[in-house]
């Protein structure tokens, strides 16, 4: 194998002074402190009117990423982006977490679109339903509107059906029904929820935090 060809300029290199390599440090860091605070504050890259920044911690598991709201002087959430400050996760979110802006924002979102709804009539906000609202389909019907207390005791009574008989004879423990948790319940919220599923009667528990 031959020897290598020097380079064009007889093989010495990059030829900087002290004072150019200082000037093109300086240059560098400024740059880089710019694509920061934009990487850090999204909404100030799109120069929106950012009124406030809340601090805040991802709600979908129990990780509780650190992340920073931003809203204008209308209270309007601009974005929702990772906290580069929060030591835990520096600024880094998964798919789930970095989607939260679509989370409150989302004009799809049942029962929160104030006018007629892309995907359903029936889906539009309505101020009749002063105590909440829920959406029933039944096989391939329509969906319907029925108020939330209406839906919680058709959620109850068809628990109870399909718990069945719970007796010492299978153990005082059903297997038709299961419970799905959520990481982001406190611990006292966590010990309420485990009584109400041992007084139920079923050991069929999963958590939010293992799918």
């Amino acid at each position: 194998m031959g020897k290598l060809d020097k380079d064009q300029d007889g093989g010495k290199g990059l030829q900087l002074t002290r004072r150019q390599f200082l000037k093109a440090g300086a240059a560098t860091a400024a740059v880089g402190a710019a694509g920061l605070e934009f990487a850090a504050a999204p909404s100030s890259a799109n120069a929106a009117e950012v009124d406030h920044t809340y601090h805040t911690t991802c709600p979908y598991c129990s990780a509780s990423c650190g992340q920073l709201v931003d809203i204008d002087a209308d209270g309007n959430v601009l974005d929702v982006y990772g906290d580069h400050m929060a030591p835990w996760n520096a600024g880094g979110l998964c798919a789930k977490g970095a989607g939260t802006f679509q989370l409150v924002t989302n004009s799809r979102r049942l029962g929160a679109y104030p006018g007629p709804h892309p995907a359903n009539p029936k889906f539009a906000y309505d101020p009749s339903f002063t105590d909440g609202v829920a959406y029933k389909r039944t096989g391939n019907d329509d969906w319907d509107k029925i108020p939330l207390a209406t839906a919680m005791d058709e959620i109850a009574l068809a628990m109870k059906d399909a718990r069945g008989d719970v007796t010492p004879a299978n153990g005082h423990n059903s297997k038709s029904v299961a419970f799905f948790g959520s990481s982001h319940l406190n611990n006292e919220q966590n010990n309420l929820y485990r009584k109400v599923i041992a007084n139920f009667g079923t050991s069929n528990i999963e958590h939010q935090a293992r799918i």
